[in-house]
């Protein structure tokens, strides 16, 4: 079965719906985990060496009720441990991205294990179109678009102040780095933002 193709808008009006229903008066950053396991009843469970061998932090099972994470990256984050978190935090926002997006169609099929699913998202056109919604959509849960847009503007009045700004090497990387602790994500995925919102398109 093809996953059906949505369009950003409508990805980023279901990260927007779920960050309302389940986080309506939360102040990024959003604390996946405890909607994942408190609001939504998930089973969260430590699996040993979990990225080493699917190269994933998390991952949904087809059950849909369970998230199995990498132990040893799961204790990091309970120990607070800041770097992992950030990388967490997304992993578990994307993992809701697919549980939302494609859970009709990853029950539908059966997968009775996480190898099954790999295999099943492993065809090119799957894996490319899945991935991208669950990360659109994570990007957008983690990282609400007006406090993105304020954050922004903070930092662009300052950086105006400098010829052609936007065009100084490092200083796209700079401003999302300044930004990226607010939302509690690594700065990479703010610079996804600015792309995918329209505030600084590459290129």
């Amino acid at each position: 079965m093809k996953i059906e193709r949505k369009t950003d808008e409508e990805l980023r009006a279901w990260a927007d719906e779920f960050r309302a229903t389940f986080a309506p008066d939360a102040v990024p950053p959003i604390d996946v985990i405890y909607i994942a396991e408190i609001d939504i009843g998930l089973e969260i469970i430590p699996t040993p060496q979990l990225f080493s061998k699917i190269d994933m932090d998390a991952a949904l099972a087809s059950d849909l009720n369970t998230i199995y994470v990498d132990e040893e990256s799961y204790m990091k984050w309970e120990a607070g441990q800041h770097w992992i978190e950030k990388r967490m935090r997304f992993s578990f926002a994307h993992e809701l991205g697919h549980r939302v997006l494609h859970g009709d169609l990853i029950k539908g099929d059966g997968f009775q294990t996480l190898e099954d699913f790999k295999r099943w998202a492993g065809s090119p056109e799957n894996y490319r179109i899945a991935e991208y919604q669950a990360n659109e959509f994570a990007g957008r849960l983690l990282v609400p678009i007006d406090l993105l847009n304020e954050e922004f503007d903070r930092y662009r009045a300052e950086a105006e102040k400098l010829p052609d700004w936007r065009e100084i090497e490092g200083m796209r990387e700079y401003i999302a780095k300044k930004i990226a602790p607010r939302f509690g994500v690594n700065h990479q995925v703010i610079e996804v933002r600015f792309d995918r919102e329209g505030l600084w398109p590459v290129g």
